[in-house]
């Protein structure tokens, strides 16, 4: 990795926007701060360019710009931003009041110092280690459910749908699903019900007697109540778990092997080797973000995004972000990516991305199955019935993260995959076009119909190296599914796991 050549590059493309700026003719193809933004973005992401260095020349940018159009008096503006692209050629500080300190001799990028500085959420400070393993009561245990619990509390009703059960060193918690009914005028016209949620109307008894409560998880987003704790949390061990509902019958949850689910649920997992390189990676994260960003309107002729749209300005730094990436040395030249990349660009109607690469016909099945959705005339099919799929495997490490997949779930035109993914604790990096750098893994699924979906991270709750995360499928399923094969790619490898699916509906 040459990260001297990643920041002469961002800086020499400074320069360059400065002196497009000076001749107005050349403006139209010069590059601007929205550019520059997106290529140091881009650097960050691989580790070619320190945070701070980045904002420092995109600071420096912008203060040249402001003193040329300061003091732009005829015959005195253009002096004065040469002198300001100087100032950026030769990378000296130009910032007043609280100055931004130089990286100290030998300081690496982000993730490669010191574990304790960068953490977010409630991940422990220091804890760099993968959560695979619970103290004192062995390992951790993943148990598919499929239990549908209804529920009547005072005015409310409705059904409480356990889809798995997790525990790990940070607790126990059933990730679920909720139907609400409520004669109340607001709920009716509106799904946002977690106020409406009686967790403390529900008993918990495990095979020893010990009793639990069931309690919204702390951190996590109201509006998104599928992670329910229980508390305390009970030993490691424990064979089952009775669910009661207020004034009903308990519901028994077994946590032992034999229970509702057979050995032919199990995931079919197979690994390959990837070997992408840094730049290679952040790419192929940006284009599927792209992918899962565009507008479903192409009967409409509206698949073309605005000239002023988040993706339409990165794509129109493309070329620079892969002149970027070589430079750093983290893309090589006769990678096959960057024409992928400019095929997709012309295929979503992007323009000015300014890849020099021609395009190609070798595009990987999930994209082009993507693009034939976005693409299609037919109008699409009835919604499937809103529902669930218990799952719970866990897919080998890719580049140090564990995923464990946890339950599958429909619900309102959109279907959603949740997952737990363990490792590290995550350093805030930022992505250019909002990619996820916390959870950098390539995710598709592919339905027993044939049709790819991609799966983008939509919420996500930290704690203590472990991330809870809601991955929406891109396009919704449009029928139950008899099995899912979910695709995980990083870095370093590939892999694929079919999974038998068994639908439950809520009634």
């Amino acid at each position: 990795m040459d990260r001297e050549g990643a920041e002469t590059y961002l800086r020499l493309l400074a320069e360059a926007a400065m002196r497009g700026s000076l001749a107005p003719a050349a403006a139209a193809r010069a590059p601007n701060a929205s550019t520059i933004m997106v290529v140091g973005h881009a650097l960050t992401a691989v580790g070619a360019l320190d945070p701070v260095t980045a904002e420092e020349i995109l600071a420096d940018f912008r203060l040249a710009v402001t003193v040329r159009h300061l003091r732009g008096e005829p015959g005195q503006g253009g002096g004065q931003a040469v002198t300001a692209v100087q100032w950026l050629a030769q990378g000296r500080p130009v910032l007043r009041g609280k100055p931004y300190p130089p990286p100290s001799p030998g300081e690496g990028p982000p993730g490669e110092g010191t574990p304790e500085e960068g953490t977010s959420g409630d991940a422990t400070p220091g804890d760099a280690t993968p959560r695979n393993a619970t103290a004192g009561d062995g390992a951790d245990r993943f148990v598919p459910v499929g239990l549908t619990v209804p529920f009547l509390a005072g005015a409310v009703s409705g059904e409480l749908c356990l889809m798995s059960f997790a525990q790990t060193s940070t607790g126990a918690r059933f990730i679920a699903a909720w139907q609400i009914r409520s004669p109340a005028l607001e709920v009716q016209l509106s799904h946002h019900y977690p106020g409406l949620i009686p967790y403390d109307e529900f008993t918990v008894t495990d095979d020893r007697g010990a009793r639990y409560k069931l309690e919204h998880t702390p951190g996590s987003d109201l509006a998104w109540p599928n992670m329910i704790r229980l508390s305390p949390a009970p030993p490691g061990n424990i064979r089952w778990l009775d669910v009661a509902p207020p004034y009903r019958q308990a519901f028994r949850v077994a946590l032992s092997h034999g229970g509702p689910h057979s050995p032919d649920d199990e995931a079919q997992v197979s690994v390959s080797d990837a070997a992408l390189s840094a730049g290679e990676h952040l790419l192929i994260m940006l284009a599927e973000r792209l992918l899962t960003g565009t507008p479903e309107f192409p009967r409409r002729g509206m698949l073309a995004a605005p000239p002023t749209s988040p993706r339409q300005v990165v794509a129109g730094g493309f070329g620079d972000i892969i002149a970027a990436l070589e430079a750093a040395d983290v893309l090589s030249p006769l990678s096959p990516v960057p024409a992928r990349l400019a095929t997709l660009c012309a295929s979503l109607d992007l323009t000015g991305h300014g890849i020099a690469a021609p395009p190609t016909l070798d595009l990987p099945e999930p994209w082009l199955s993507l693009l034939a959705h976005y693409q299609r005339r037919k109008p699409e099919p009835t919604q499937m019935r809103e529902g669930y799929a218990a799952l719970a495997a866990t897919l080998p490490e890719l580049d140090g993260i564990r995923v464990t997949l946890l339950g599958l779930q429909h619900t309102q035109g959109s279907s959603v995959l949740h997952v737990l993914a363990q490792g590290p604790a995550p350093e805030p990096r930022p992505g250019p076009l909002d990619i996820d750098l916390n959870f950098p893994l390539s995710f598709w699924l592919r339905e027993s119909g044939g049709r790819w979906h991609a799966a983008r991270p939509d919420r996500c709750h930290q704690a203590d190296g472990e991330s809870a995360i809601r991955l929406r499928l891109v396009p919704p399923l449009t029928r139950p599914a008899d099995w899912v094969e979910v695709q995980a790619g990083g870095r370093s490898a590939k892999v694929r796991a079919t999974l038998p699916l068994r639908w439950r509906y809520p009634s």
